[in-house]
Formats: structure tokens, C-alpha cells, sequence
């Protein structure tokens, strides 16, 4: 609502009657607004209209028969820090009453001598106009505080589901593998060829699923805080060579050349073996998915050339590559690629999501280079000793 739509409600406290005769006729002068005036002669009967009646702005003069503006002003701040402007006026223009007015939050400060219509005009509809953005910044920052606080409780709520329909699934799904390899394994009678088939494809299914539960249960844990990484000192090349084994297979069943690379001189690293196995598997696996048959996938382990204290793990492509747009978002929770391979495939688009906090919890870092049509290049860093061993070999000031 705008000044001119309604008249201003101004409350003046002022026990002088040609002052108060004065601004009066200052404000029926005002050519562009009206006002409705209220009249006080003593701090007790300001609060009382105050309390009572919905004012736009307060004029207060300093001296007052029971008490003085600068007093009143912090009664009425102490009890609303929302109160409307309060403009202080004197006849005196002592300038530590100025200073100590403006430190208690009065809107302006006016001299009696110098008053005027404009210098009153401008200096009531400043103070009001000030006073009603903060009061629509206020209602917009509480409408939004509120409206995070429903997204935080629905997003508690999401993850509570998250986690109990991932662990309600779990055990049932164990079973349903457990008796597909029995079946497959010929323990419970001859399988034929055709049955084999339709078993391999069953157990497959609950492969995926197993996997998309598994990911459902450590995306809440990242969210609540509570993944957790238990380290050890591993060779990384043996680890690479676990997760390229597992899917050998796959690869050649897709027709896709899946080789690596080890650097001869790599040391040691300190690592949780599974998470970082896990890792590896999700990107190259990803890799797998977004490249065609023909194609190849490299994984690579060697000295980080920027940071010699880290060891470097990529698993670059031939693939499909992705657009540069969409490179900000890729580590995104449930975010996935748009196109015709991604919607063909399974997968809840965490993967990437929880190697990168695996990752980080490692104190390393995950990264994507691409070039669409050409190909990808997903790498990370994880650094050479723990993490307590790496800070305490930083300068005291720095790790502070």
C-alpha cells in the first residue's frame, strides 16, 4: 500500500500547545498527503494511545513533564523492537542527544527552529516508507524461515522413509538372492538352459535392487550424519584390481575394453578398502553405461602432478560425454543425465552423490572432465597418510 492510498496516522507527544498548534498546520499544509494527528502531553499518555491505536509514526519531543523523549523512546523499543519510526524533536539541537537518540533507534531527529512543512513532510514519509520495506523484509524472511523449517521436517521425513523401506526391503530381498543361486547352483534339482536364462535375469534384477537399496541407506546416512568410514593401510592397486574384476564380465558382455594403469611407485594409502572399492565400482560402472560397444574405459592410479602428497584414481571413457551446462550438477543428490541412455538404465542417480562424500570423508576430492561426444574423465583424490597425520605436519597457524 502506498502513503496516498490512506491518511497517516501520526501520534505527537508534546506537552506545548504552539507546537503542537505548529504541526498542525504543518501537516494540513502538506499538499501531497493526509494525516489523521493524535495528541499526547506526557510519556504515560503516549503509551497509553500507543498500546491502543495502530500509528504510522511518532513525533516526541525530548522534554516531557514526566519523563524525557530519549526514555521513552527505549521504553517503547524495549517492549516492540517493531515499533513504528519515532522522530525525536528539540529545541535545544544538543548534539549528544542526537547521538543518543540515533543509538536507540529513533528514525530522525528534527530541531524546532528549523522546522518546516517539507523538512516534517519529508522526514515523516521517509521514516514511514523505511519502516514498511523492513516490515515486508521481515514478513518475507519469516514466510521463508517458516517454509524451510516444512522442507527441513518433510525432508526428515523423506529420509526416516528412505530408511525404513530400505531396510524393510533388505532382508527379503537377501532371501530372493539367496534362493535364485541355490536354484542356479542345481542344489535344488536340474536347471535347464531356458530356466537358467530366466534365473540369470531374476538374479540380476535383485542385483540392481540390492544396489539401489544399499545406496538408499548410505544417502541417509550422509544426510543424518552418520556414514562413517573405518581406515587401513591398503595397496590401491589391489583394490582397483577388485573392482575391475567384478566387472570384467560386464564390460565384455557390452563389448567394451576395460583396462588400467598402476604407477610402479605408488605407496600405501590409508582408506576405508570397501568404500573406496565402492568408488571405484560406481564409476566405472557408470563409465560402462555411457559408452558404447567398440568403446573403452581406462582406469588409472598415479601421483596427483598439482599435489604430490595425494594419490590420483581416474576412470576416463569413450563415451558420450556431457554437456557443459550440466557438469554443476552432476554430484547433485538424485540428479541424473537427460538423455535416451540414462532413462533406458536403472539407478536413483546417487551414486555419484555418495562418492563424492565417501570421497570427502577420505579428506580427498571428486572431480568430471568431459567433452561431449568424446568422452568423460571422472577422477579423485585421496591423500597419501590419515588425516590427523596430515594435519599435524601443517604449520600450526595454518591448521588453525
Amino acid at each position: 500500500m502506498s502513503l496516498s492510498d490512506s491518511a497517516l496516522k501520526v501520534l505527537i507527544v508534546d506537552d506545548n500547545p504552539e507546537d503542537l498548534a505548529t504541526y498542525q498546520r504543518f501537516f494540513r499544509k502538506d499538499p501531497n498527503h493526509s494525516y489523521q494527528i493524535y495528541q499526547a502531553c506526557s510519556g504515560e499518555e503516549a503509551q497509553a494511545l500507543y498500546h491502543s491505536t495502530s500509528l504510522d509514526c511518532l513525533l516526541v519531543d525530548y522534554m516531557l513533564p514526566d519523563t524525557d523523549g530519549l526514555s521513552l523512546l527505549n521504553e517503547l523499543k524495549k517492549n516492540d523492537r517493531f515499533a513504528p519510526p519515532i522522530i525525536m524533536l528539540t529545541g535545544q539541537g544538543n548534539e549528544d542527544v542526537v547521538i543518543k537518540a540515533m543509538r536507540a533507534g529513533a528514525a530522525d531527529y528534527l530541531s524546532k527552529r528549523l522546522l518546516s512543512v517539507e523538512v516534517l513532510r519529508r522526514a515523516v514519509t521517509n521514516a514511514v516508507e523505511k519502516h514498511r520495506l523492513r516490515s515486508k523484509v521481515r514478513e518475507k524472511h519469516l514466510a521463508l524461515e517458516k517454509a524451510n523449517q516444512e522442507l527441513l521436517r518433510k525432508n526428515s521425513e523423506i529420509q526416516s522413509f528412505y530408511h525404513s523401506v530400505s531396510h524393510e526391503l533388505k532382508t527379503p530381498l537377501t532371501s530372493a538372492l539367496e534362493f535364485v543361486s541355490i536354484v542356479l547352483d542345481g542344489l535344488a534339482g536340474p536347471v535347464s538352459d531356458q530356466q537358467r536364462e530366466y534365473l540369470d535375469i531374476a538374479k540380476e534384477s535383485c542385483e540392481q535392487m540390492r544396489f539401489c537399496i544399499n545406496d538408499l541407506i548410505d544417502s541417509t546416512r550422509i544426510e543424518t550424519g552418520k556414514l562413517r568410514i573405518s581406515t587401513g593401510q591398503y595397496a590401491l592397486s589391489a583394490v582397483v584390481d577388485s573392482a575391475i574384476r567384478a566387472l570384467t564380465l560386464k564390460a565384455k558382455d557390452k563389448g567394451i575394453d576395460l583396462i588400467s594403469f598402476v604407477q610402479q611407485d605408488v605407496d600405501d594409502v590409508f582408506i576405508d578398502k570397501s568404500r573406496i572399492n565402492q568408488v571405484i565400482t560406481n564409476l566405472v560402472t557408470n563409465a560402462l553405461k555411457f559408452t558404447d560397444a567398440g568403446g573403452h574405459v581406462t582406469v588409472r592410479v598415479n601421483g596427483d602432478p598439482k599435489k604430490p602428497e595425494y594419490i590420483q584414481v581416474s576412470v576416463s571413457d569413450s563415451g558420450k560425454g556431457i554437456e557443459p551446462q550440466k557438469l554443476d550438477r552432476i554430484f547433485d543428490r538424485l540428479y541424473q543425465v537427460d538423455n535416451e541412455v540414462s532413462s533406458s538404465q536403472n539407478g536413483l542417480g546417487l551414486g555419484l552423490y555418495i562418492s563424492r562424500e565417501i570421497v570427502h570423508l577420505h579428506g580427498g576430492h571428486l572431480g568430471v572432465e568431459s567433452t561431449p561426444e568424446m568422452g568423460s574423465t571422472f577422477w579423485f583424490t585421496i591423500p597419501m597418510v590419515e588425516q590427523g597425520e596430515m594435519l599435524e605436519n601443517i604449520p600450526r597457524e595454518l591448521a588453525s
